[in-house]
């Protein structure tokens, strides 16, 4: 009995010296967390003073026509499909 005792006790020991051991490297790594950065909060009209505001519009304008094209396209190809599916 008694060297059973001993062979459990050492065991035992070796069981928790490796999990003593093995603990620092699962640690998770500290948060890098970035610098806080103020916002300034401003209050919008209704009318905004944008210098570029007329090319933005243009601009988005073109890419709406864009889309839209894009749309039309794929609808017609969809069709082309379903046609010669159908036939």
């Amino acid at each position: 009995m008694n060297r059973s005792l001993i062979i459990s006790s050492v065991l035992h020991g070796a069981l928790i010296f490796i999990t003593a051991m093995s603990l620092p490297f699962l640690t998770k790594k500290p948060l890098d967390i970035p610098p806080i950065v103020s916002v300034e909060l401003i209050q919008i009209a209704e009318k905004t003073n944008i210098p570029f505001a007329p090319k933005a519009k243009k601009i988005i304008e073109k890419k709406k026509k864009k889309k839209i094209k894009k749309k039309k396209k794929k609808k017609k190809k969809i069709k082309r499909k379903r046609e010669k599916i159908s036939i």
